[in-house]
């Protein structure tokens, strides 16, 4: 069996404690699997958990209020070609494909948790330590998540050279999420108040 080459790679402090952060979250052993499960790739370690369901329990809020977050941040742009459609009978809305980059997602998710609701509350307020010690690494879970049940995509961006590059520009096709369910996306952002006890399953049912 061939060896894989291995590589040395520099971080800088900031990096470095982000992806200290990403390990702790993710439960990954290594710098390499933390990498891997930020990538996408399945190490020997990851297809383990997989079959033992073995992970680390999430102290954040539900899910769904999360992925509700991350699928928003396309929201203004699908709408529009949905519009299009129905303006044009669907005969020149050309499907078309968005691309976010992990930054905008990131400030898109902060921005939500943030913002306040007639309780007076925040779902920042509820988990000050997760939101500020693992909201990022668990955002780039949800992200793998959602890329899994066939919502978004990282692995073709045309505009990227590097495959850390690549990781970070996630692409929606603006057809994939149908009218009702942005309805349904912006009842949960908006009308569901924050509370500890909220258990929400999937809102919406993966792509085929």
């Amino acid at each position: 069996m061939t060896e894989k080459k291995l590589y040395s790679i520099q971080l800088d402090s900031e990096i470095k404690a982000a992806l200290d952060k990403h390990q702790n979250v993710s439960g990954s052993r290594s710098y390499k699997d933390a990498i891997a499960n930020l990538l996408g790739i399945d190490t020997p370690q990851s297809k383990i958990k997989k079959t033992t369901g073995i992970y680390k329990e999430h102290s954040g809020p539900t899910a769904a209020i999360i992925d509700a977050a991350i699928l928003r941040c396309w929201e203004h742009e699908a709408t529009r070609w949905q519009e299009q459609k129905a303006y044009f009978r669907g005969n020149h809305a050309v499907v078309s494909s968005i691309d976010k980059t992990r930054a905008e997602i990131i400030n898109a998710v902060k921005e939500a948790l943030g913002r306040t609701y007639s309780s007076g509350t925040t779902w920042m307020s509820l988990y000050p330590l997760w939101f500020k010690e693992s909201l990022e690494a668990y955002v780039d879970n949800r992200l793998q998540a959602l890329k899994a049940k066939g919502f978004i995509d990282n692995s073709n961006v045309y505009t990227r050279t590097s495959a850390l590059d690549s990781a970070g520009v996630w692409t929606m096709i603006s057809n994939v999420i149908e009218t009702k369910e942005w309805d349904l996306l912006r009842l949960v952002s908006e009308e569901i108040k924050p509370h500890k006890q909220l258990n929400i399953p999937d809102l919406l049912r993966p792509r085929e």
